[in-house]
C-alpha cells in the first residue's frame, strides 16, 4: 500500500510510517532519558507497529509482517532496557603523529576524530583589517614573535618547577585555542619535553638571531590574509627544526605543535604589532611557483584544470580530477619549455605517484609526457601524477642547482 493509497482513505485516522526508511537501515544508536511511566506508555502506543496497515512503501515493496514485528519487538525491548549511565564512555587517545582518535566500544576499535581536536575546532579570530599582502604578513609575523617573547619566553625562570612551567604553557596555549580533557595529554607531554631541555638552557638559547629567524619563518609561511592552513603549520614546524634547531628549535616547535593551524592563525591575527621589517627575510626563490600552473599544454594552448587548492612560497597543493576515462590525475606545467624546477611530490590523501614527466627543454605538451624512470625527477617543465582513487598532493619546487 503506497502513501497515496493511504491518503485516499478519507476516514483513516492512524499515523502510518515509511517502510523503506525505517526497516532497511537501523541508524545510529543514541541514548534518551525517559521516566518509567513514559517508557511504559510508549510500549503500549507502539503495539500496532506490527500491523501491516500502519506502513507504506513508495517503491511498492510488500510489507513483510515478520520484519515489522521484529522492528516493533526490538523497540519494545529497548524501551525496557535501563542503560542510563551504564553505557560505555567514549575513550580517546593520541597517535604518535598527534592525531586524536576515539573508541566507542571500550577500546576494541579506534577511529580518527580530528573534529574533536581543539587545534582544529576552536574559534578562529577575525581577519586583520586592511589589504592582504606582504605588509600585513610582516606586521603579523612581528606581532607573533612579540607575543611568544612577552607571554612565554620572558616568563621562564631557571628555578621554575615542572608544575609552574605546565601552567605557563597551558595558559598561553589556551588563550588562542580551546582546551579539552583529551588535549590535556598533549599539554602534559609538551611540558615534560620542554622541562627536560633544562629551562636555563632554553633561556640562553632564545637569542635575538633566533627571534629574527622565527619572524621570517612565520612571514614566509603565512598566507596573505595572515592565516595558516594545516600545510603551512606543518611547514612552520619543519622550518623551525631545520633553520633554528637545537634547544631553541625544540622549544619553539613544541609551542607551535600545541597551537595547530587554528591557534597559529589566532596568534597571527592578535594584532600585537603595528609595524614590522621583513626586508631580510629570504623566502626562497619564488620563480618556480610563480611560473607553474595546475593544468597542461596541448598544441601551444594551456588548459587550466581548475583543481589547485592553495600555494605557498615554494609549493602548490592540488586535488586530483577525472581526466575523462575514470583515471584520477594532477597535471602541472611551467610557463615555458625552458622554465624548469626540481619537484618533490608528497601525496596527502589517496594513493598516487608520479606517472610521467617532461624534462627541461622538451616540448611541454602533455603528449610528450614519458615515464620518470629510476632517477628521482629533477629539472622538469611538466609532471603528471596518477591516482588510483581521488586524492591530493603537495608539490614542493626548487630552482635546480
Amino acid at each position: 500500500m503506497s502513501e497515496r493509497d493511504i491518503d485516499a482513505r478519507r476516514n483513516w485516522k492512524a499515523q502510518v510510517f515509511p517502510y523503506d526508511y525505517y526497516t532497511v537501515e537501523p541508524g545510529e544508536e543514541c541514548q534518551y532519558c525517559l521516566t518509567e511511566k513514559q517508557a511504559e506508555l510508549l510500549r503500549g502506543i507502539i503495539e500496532p507497529l506490527a500491523w501491516g496497515t500502519r506502513w507504506w512503501s513508495d517503491s511498492e515493496q510488500p510489507i513483510d509482517t515478520e520484519v515489522i514485528t521484529a522492528f516493533r519487538d526490538d523497540l519494545i525491548r529497548r524501551l525496557m532496557m535501563s542503560c542510563c549511565g551504564d553505557e560505555a564512555p567514549i575513550q580517546y587517545r593520541w597517535t604518535v603523529d598527534g592525531v586524536l582518535q576515539q573508541s566507542t566500544d571500550g577500546g576494541e576499535t579506534w577511529e580518527d576524530a580530528p573534529d574533536f581536536d581543539p587545534r582544529n575546532n576552536s574559534p578562529q579570530y577575525p581577519p586583520v583589517p586592511g589589504e592582504d599582502g606582504d605588509d600585513k604578513k610582516c606586521i603579523a609575523a612581528t606581532g607573533m614573535v612579540n607575543l611568544i617573547k612577552s607571554q612565554v619566553a620572558e616568563n621562564l625562570t631557571e628555578d621554575m618547577s615542572r608544575y609552574t612551567l605546565g601552567q605557563l604553557v597551558t595558559d598561553w596555549v589556551t588563550t588562542y585555542i580551546n582546551s579539552s580533557n583529551p588535549f590535556e595529554a598533549l599539554l602534559t607531554i609538551a611540558t615534560n619535553q620542554i622541562f627536560a631541555l633544562v629551562i636555563s638552557a632554553v633561556i640562553a638559547a632564545l637569542t635575538d638571531p633566533v627571534w629574527d629567524t622565527l619572524q621570517c619563518i612565520f612571514y614566509c609561511r603565512m598566507a596573505d590574509d595572515a592565516s595558516f592552513d594545516s600545510g603551512a603549520w606543518s611547514n612552520v614546524r619543519s622550518d623551525i627544526t631545520d633553520q633554528i634547531g637545537g634547544v631553541a628549535g625544540l622549544f619553539l616547535e613544541h609551542l607551535v605543535y600545541l597551537l595547530g593551524a587554528v591557534g597559529l592563525t589566532n596568534v597571527a591575527r592578535s594584532q600585537a604589532a603595528t609595524e614590522g621589517d621583513c626586508s631580510d627575510c629570504g623566502c626562497g626563490d619564488d620563480t618556480c611557483v610563480d611560473n607553474w600552473e595546475v593544468g597542461f599544454w596541448n598544441g601551444g594552448v594551456f588548459t587550466n584544470t581548475g583543481n589547485e587548492d592553495s600555494r605557498g612560497s615554494d609549493y602548490i597543493i592540488a586535488h586530483s580530477i577525472d581526466r575523462g576515462d575514470g583515471q584520477q590525475a594532477i597535471y602541472l606545467s611551467s610557463t615555458g619549455n625552458d622554465v624548469c624546477c626540481d619537484l618533490l611530490v608528497e601525496i596527502l590523501t589517496g594513493t598516487g605517484a608520479i606517472a610521467a614527466i617532461i624534462g627541461c627543454g622538451g616540448n611541454h605538451d602533455y603528449t610528450n609526457l614519458t615515464p620518470p624512470g629510476l632517477t628521482p625527477p629533477s629539472n622538469l617543465n611538466s609532471v603528471y601524477i596518477a591516482f588510483s582513487v581521488a586524492g591530493t598532493a603537495k608539490i614542493t619546487m626548487a630552482t635546480p642547482p
